[in-house]
């Protein structure tokens, strides 16, 4: 299902696109992105020419190849550069650096980065949103199962089943995965995913699109996760390119035999 708002502005043409943020405990928290309608040097020059007969479309594209030399010769030499008014083009290090030897760390941690004057600033502000969409595509949990007994639940038992209903559940493609991912107490997992636990595949009693079963690991400690799902999975039957993924509500597991439910 697609959420969208339509504003008509001949002046504006500018669309965002929100994502459901799989590492928020909120249900409806979103990440957005703008995609991008970029303007090559070509499309700049063919514009310039039409605002000014005076200048042809040869001599603005020689003039910013010219430009464009000038300012990879100064970045070469350790210099920022002021691109038109628009931002500052500079040199910054990247990440850590290791301590032993900083001098080598460094040179293989140089980044550009790009800072905005105030004029370019003044122009973001002017702008308006012209569509915003919410409609990511993502994997869909409706519901968890404790197995036997088909029982709606949120507390599972190590060592038993699990069934996930919903749409796009079905883990394939080289890269995708299940994982249960432990959860701090404000249901927040972590985006290291060196402490998430995968469920291998010989794990899986059923694998498909509206429905997901597994087995979670009996060495398991207790504790509160939540369910990530990653997957290629396309409807068409060819895998796609980018995965796609959605993470559940927050469960709590506990040991088989145990007598009380985790809080």
């Amino acid at each position: 299902m697609a959420d969208s708002l339509q504003i008509k502005d001949e002046d504006n043409k500018l669309v965002i696109a929100l994502h459901t943020n799989p590492f928020s405990p909120e249900k409806r928290n979103f990440i957005g992105s703008i995609p991008r309608d970029t303007l090559t040097i070509s499309n700049l020059a063919a514009r310039v020419k039409d605002g000014d007969r005076g200048l042809d479309e040869y001599t603005v594209l020689k003039a910013a190849g010219l430009l464009k030399k000038e300012c990879l010769r100064a970045i070469r030499r350790g210099q920022a550069v002021n691109l038109m008014g628009l931002c500052t083009m500079f040199i910054a290090p990247e990440g850590t650096v290791d301590g032993t030897n900083p001098s080598a760390a460094l040179s293989q941690k140089l980044a550009l980065r790009f800072s905005p004057t105030a004029e370019a600033q003044d122009a973001v502000s002017g702008l308006k949103i012209t569509k915003v969409i919410v409609n990511d595509g993502q994997p869909q949990i409706d519901g968890m199962l404790r197995l036997p007994g088909e029982e709606l639940s949120d507390t599972f038992t190590a060592g038993k089943a699990v069934r996930l209903i919903g749409n796009k559940l079905k883990v394939a493609g080289e890269g995708s995965g299940l994982y249960l991912c432990p959860a701090d107490e404000n249901g927040n997992i972590s985006q290291d995913n060196a402490d998430w636990i995968q469920i291998p595949e010989n794990q899986f009693s059923c694998n498909r699109p509206r429905q997901l079963e597994f087995f979670i690991p009996d060495g398991i400690a207790e504790g509160k996760y939540r369910i990530k799902l990653w997957t290629f999975f396309s409807k068409n039957g060819q895998n796609l390119k980018t995965a796609i993924s959605t993470v559940s509500d927050v469960i709590k597991i506990q040991k088989a035999g145990s007598g009380s439910l985790i809080g």
